[in-house]
């Protein structure tokens, strides 16, 4: 059987990054303002942040993750899960407003690698879908065409964070 995996070239900066022994988590460390890490920052609080993923499934990808480290939804309390839960709708309003999606396909991480996360600080990943999903190169060289810069998107995205609040 042949399998047609979809690529992601620059995911592999990711996968083969150098582990950090004895520091922070890359989220922890983004939370911080770390400027050693690259991060595309939406929105921030004391208990949340919504990031760009710098490696996209799909336009828009963004993600909800707690400012404290937690690796698992229990760890939050029930104001802090309902705030999390406000938050993702919020951003799908607003991903909505700016990107026009025909639906979204969301979905928590907790667990690290077990979960099949490389991060094992909880996030909540909404990936934006589009009618046009799929095109030439998606079926025939198996790879994504994304039709802007992860930095354009950020950029159109920040001029609307104002929904966030």
């Amino acid at each position: 059987m042949i399998h047609n995996w979809m690529a992601s070239p620059d995911r592999m900066k990711w996968v083969t990054r150098k582990e950090r022994k004895g520091g922070k988590c890359v989220f922890c460390r983004i939370a911080a303002g770390d400027h050693n890490v690259d991060s595309l920052v939406l929105w921030q609080n004391k208990r949340f942040m919504v990031i760009m993923n710098l490696y996209p499934y799909n336009t828009g990808h963004i993600q909800v993750i707690p400012v404290r480290h937690v690796k698992a939804l229990e760890e939050l309390t029930d104001k802090e899960v309902s705030e999390m839960f406000i938050l993702v709708k919020k951003c799908m309003k607003m991903l909505k407003k700016v990107l026009k999606p025909i639906g979204f396909n969301a979905g928590l991480n907790q667990g690290g690698t077990a979960a099949g996360a490389s991060i094992e600080h909880l996030h909540f990943h909404i990936v934006p879908r589009y009618k046009t999903d799929f095109g030439f190169m998606d079926i025939v060289v198996g790879t994504k065409v994304l039709p802007e810069p992860v930095e354009g998107t950020y950029e159109r995205l920040k001029r609307h964070i104002d929904m966030l609040e």
